[in-house]
């Protein structure tokens, strides 16, 4: 019987594993809204040692890894990391507005994939991230850059849903983007952001709503 047992287990895992396929990502999450009055874009503050799109691009950068359990379920696991200054906001601010965010985000990921047509997959699921950096804020109002800023420590967990397309380009590559929601449900450092809530009225804000495009190479 113990015989028996074994043979079915080894067959079934070897069965999946010969199904699964391994995706590793590039992406970059082209803007986030946190529902604060950030910036999506840094159009009119721009420069050229800002990188080669002078400023412009307020988004993340990123990786992802996939394993295909089978033709429709999916595990992943995802870092995201993103650090940019609001320089519209240094020039014209009020208090609580945000200077500048430096954010390193994990995220363990379940995936559904359906397909709508040969050259379209529909994605969607959901999954637990942690979120570890730092977030600084002008603590009064006024339009001087060296007006004073708070830093407070991003440490939290939350729970993510997220829905996208993707297309394939052959069987080695592929192309997609998806909306990504972030929802807050444990604050680590609780008690700091409780000190002065006078300084900071509009954070934290529970939610980043991130769109998200990348390339996909499949193995």
């Amino acid at each position: 019987m113990k015989k028996s047992i074994l043979i079915i287990f080894l067959t079934t895992s070897l069965s999946i594993f010969s199904q699964s396929k391994h995706t590793f990502s590039i992406q970059s999450g082209l803007v986030h809204s946190y529902f604060d009055n950030t910036p999506l874009v840094n159009l009119n503050y721009t420069s050229k040692d800002q990188g080669i799109f002078h400023g412009v691009h307020l988004g993340s950068v990123g990786v992802d890894y996939n394993f295909q359990i089978n033709p429709k379920n999916a595990l992943s696991v995802e870092f995201n990391r993103l650090y940019k200054t609001y320089h519209a906001n240094w020039y014209d601010h009020k208090l609580g507005d945000v200077s500048g965010r430096d954010l390193r985000t994990f995220y363990l990921k379940y995936q559904r994939n359906h397909s709508i047509s040969a050259k379209t997959n529909l994605n969607f699921g959901v999954g637990l991230s942690y979120r570890i950096g730092d977030i600084n804020m002008f603590t009064v109002n006024g339009t001087n850059p060296s007006d004073y800023i708070a830093r407070y420590v991003e440490d939290n967990y939350a729970l993510n849903t997220f829905v996208g397309l993707s297309h394939p380009l052959n069987k080695r590559f592929s192309i997609f983007y998806k909306l990504d929601l972030r929802s807050i449900v444990y604050y680590v450092n609780r008690e700091e952001l409780n000190e002065y809530p006078q300084f900071h009225p509009n954070y934290p804000n529970r939610f980043d709503l991130s769109l998200k495009l990348g390339l996909s190479f499949h193995f």
